[in-house]
């Protein structure tokens, strides 16, 4: 191969590899470079024959070139070059064998995976002179590294890529031998979220540079994708819920598609969708009703468009706990008998998932019971202890006089909010009385005394004609229309219309301003206290709990006066006593580190205990019973995790996808008094982290071989590797230096210019 054509010899030139063997002074060489075409122009400035001007350039160029050559060949050049012994050094070839490399976007519609078994183990593969220049060391990886004997074992089909990992286990496995270089072959998605940058970096350490191919489309130009699914958990009682989905798309801007949702072979729910712009992401929101209380594994599908280049992303699993479970266990605390009180009441009845569990004052010193478990439950009234107010999840307490609960009654309940983590719901007017008690520092809204009011103010619905005991639509904050709690319509147009069909509410018990942090949900039309509309409701976090206000006595009349089969006043209270009591923490209370997994990984649960008073239980010994989707059980002890109190963990891998089954066997000291068993459930889903943002990786390919000392390829440009690994410089090879002069390239480009020379000058007469 002459060096004038050899791309590998120009890099050299360009890279200060190239130097002359008899090379005088650089200045002399300098001066004779520009002394030959200077002593031929004054050669040719009279001629025998007479020659016009550009052929006389001409003759002075060919002449020009060929004492150069000749000038060069004199000075004898050389390129510094590196190589290695043959069969003495190891070469690693490492290549993706993740889903994503099933992908058909290379030419002919060939899949990554075919295009990269064609250049690497056909006949014209690159394989082959590689094994005759290194003892080859060839590896499949995805999320682990397995080695590879022939092409039929690429299987495309692990749901992981971890080039980090990858490169980690070839570093233990050859660390001893004699490396030169390792290929990385790959599409570039990495999606194990560690720094795999900081592995090339060790490997430039050791001075083994890593060469990485690229293998697919830079751009995926036509997909829909769903990236995202949310929804709660857990459910109660078959009640609604809804569905948060995530679609991200390209080239299909503007374009209709078809969302279904499946519950095994059911269809339970179709809809179509306007997608959004190019390269964007949009978010649609969905309703469903569970029809069976077990946990669900729901399917969902967008319809797959013609020309769309990945399919697999189409499908999304995702997994709703509708089990039986106790109810939810709220004391509801009222002054005296009142609308308000008899529709709750009647809105909580018709709710399998709560216990509201009563205490009404019906007249001086009588009190009325209902919703109670036993007949010694709320015997006494309002708890005065710990170990009585903690079986509850959330207090609602409506009209009371300021002697209804004690000051030690009041620090308690501020305890169930902040430590317990229970909710709290004042419903109507707040007595004046508990403006600077503990219940005022617990509300969303600061309470203000009626004499600190201003005149327009003072008096409010207590005291007949008022601008604050007027009808008045609630409005509903921005804040309000998106949140589960005021949800009377799975579409916003829809909940819009629903609530501006109810009746207007009478009548609004006058706070201070919603605090820092609050949350306002409801807020009255016209009426201002401090240039702020006065909340109608409002929400916020108070320690490990939450707090609400409802300063109005009137959402009755939105059962009152609606249609009999109208529930919107039975939805919106249900709705905000499961909220005030979903919140509340458990004795024993089991967690999964994802909302899903993958085949492959490993699942941890983790199992938080409390005793009477909801401390951490350090002393309690648990069992974790798991039954796969084949149904075959399995027992595991949990370890009580030394760094958390009342924390218990246990670790394992799973293999199949489907719905496992987990039930948790808790037994504690005879001070906590806990014997439970509690069930919970999680789902193993087939991966989408391979086909979402599937494109080309360019940049992280080409910093792995930056970092290390190597050079990025496209896979077209894959045969220029063969040649340029044996001439990079490693820990194993060694330079030497290559003479120019006598190739055979200088040869023929001597003679040839000598004879373009020499007829050129015979075709103008000249000698």
């Amino acid at each position: 191969m002459s060096f004038f054509v050899d791309p590998y010899a120009l890099e050299a030139i360009a890279d200060g590899q190239f130097s002359f063997a008899n090379s005088p002074h650089p200045l002399v060489t300098a001066i004779l470079i520009l002394l030959v075409p200077a002593i031929v122009w004054l050669l040719y400035r009279r001629t025998t024959r007479p020659v016009s001007p550009r052929w006389k350039a001409l003759l002075i160029t060919l002449r020009s070139a060929v004492l150069l050559l000749l000038l060069l060949m004199l000075l004898r050049p050389v390129i510094t070059t590196w190589e290695v012994n043959p069969q003495e050094t190891y070469l690693a070839v490492l290549i993706d064998d993740s889903q994503s490399m099933q992908i058909n976007d290379v030419g002919n519609g060939q899949s990554r995976a075919e295009a990269v078994q064609q250049a690497l183990f056909a006949d014209n593969g690159i394989l082959p002179p590689l094994a005759e220049r290194y003892q080859l060391r060839t590896f499949a990886f995805n999320n682990a590294l397995s080695r590879l004997d022939t092409a039929e074992e690429l299987q495309a089909s692990g749901n992981l890529s971890d080039p980090g990992q990858a490169l980690q286990q070839l570093r233990n496995q050859l660390g001893g031998l004699p490396l030169s270089g390792v290929v990385l072959i790959s599409d570039g998605a990495d999606n194990s979220g560690a720094d795999v940058l900081a592995q090339a970096r060790e490997f430039a350490a050791r001075q083994v540079p890593i060469f990485t191919v690229g293998v697919g489309q830079p751009e995926i130009q036509q997909d829909v994708a769903i990236t995202d699914v949310a929804a709660a958990s857990t459910i109660l009682d078959n009640s609604i819920f809804d569905v948060q989905v995530t679609l991200q798309q390209q080239g299909y801007e503007g374009r209709q598609v078809q969302l279904r949702v499946l519950d095994g072979e059911t269809e339970v729910l179709t809809r179509n969708v306007t997608l959004g712009a190019n390269g964007g992401s949009s978010r649609y929101e969905l309703e469903l009703e569970p029809e069976r209380r077990e946990p669900i594994l729901y399917e969902l599908e967008v319809e797959t468009l013609d020309g769309e280049l990945i399919a697999q992303n189409n499908r999304y699993q995702f997994l709703v706990d509708n089990s039986e479970r106790p109810p939810l266990n709220i004391l509801y605390v009222e002054g005296h008998p009142r609308n308000e009180f008899k529709f709750i009441r009647r809105a909580a009845e018709g709710d399998e998932s709560l216990r509201l569990a009563s205490y009404l004052q019906t007249g001086p010193g009588r009190f009325y019971r209902q919703g109670i478990n036993t007949p010694l439950e709320l015997n006494d009234g309002f708890p005065a202890t710990a170990e009585d107010l903690y079986q509850y999840q959330a207090v609602v307490i409506g009209d009371i006089d300021p002697d209804f609960l004690s000051a030690e009654q009041l620090t308690l309940l501020q305890d169930f909010v902040a430590e317990r983590g229970g909710g709290l719901l004042v419903s109507g007017m707040l007595d004046d009385a508990f403006v600077d008690t503990a219940l005022a520092d617990i509300l969303p809204v600061t309470p203000v005394r009626l004499s600190a009011l201003p005149g327009y103010l003072q008096g409010g619905v207590r005291r007949g004609s008022h601008a604050t005991g007027e009808m008045f639509t609630p409005r509903l904050t921005t804040p309000g229309e998106f949140s589960p709690l005021l949800r009377l319509g799975a579409d916003d147009s829809e909940n819009r219309n629903a609530w501006s069909a109810l009746p207007q509410l009478q009548g609004i018990y006058v706070t201070g301003r919603a605090k820092p942090g609050a949350t306002v949900l409801m807020e009255h039309p016209s009426v201002q206290f401090q240039d702020q509309a006065l909340p109608v409701m409002a929400t916020q976090r108070y320690g490990s709990g939450r707090s609400m206000a409802i300063t109005t006595a009137s959402t009755w009349r939105w059962q009152m006066l609606m249609p009999a089969e109208d529930e919107s006043h039975e939805r919106v209270w249900r709705q905000i006593l499961r909220w005030l009591a979903q919140g509340a923490m458990e004795r024993v209370t089991v967690n999964f580190d994802k909302p899903f997994y993958n085949v492959g990984d490993e699942v941890t649960v983790s199992v938080e205990v409390r005793d009477e008073r909801f401390e951490p239980d350090n002393n309690a010994s648990l069992w974790l019973q798991r039954t796969d989707p084949q149904g075959e059980v399995s027992d595991i002890a949990m370890e009580w995790d030394i760094d958390e109190d009342g924390v218990y963990r246990s670790r394992f891998l799973v293999e199949d996808e489907g719905v496992y089954n987990t039930l948790v066997d808790v037994s504690s000291t005879a001070a906590a008094r806990i014997d439970d068993e509690k069930p919970a459930a999680f789902v193993v889903t087939p991966s989408l982290r391979e086909y979402n943002n599937a494109a080309r990786d360019d940049g992280l390919l080409g910093r792995i071989a930056e970092s290390s000392g190597g050079r990025y390829y496209d896979l077209g440009e894959i045969n220029q590797l063969v040649g340029d690994i044996e001439r990079s410089p490693g820990a194993y090879s060694q330079q030497v230096e290559e003479d120019l002069w006598d190739r055979p390239g200088f040869l023929l480009l001597l003679i040839a210019l000598m004879c373009a020379d020499w007829m050129a000058r015979r075709y103008r007469g000249l000698s």
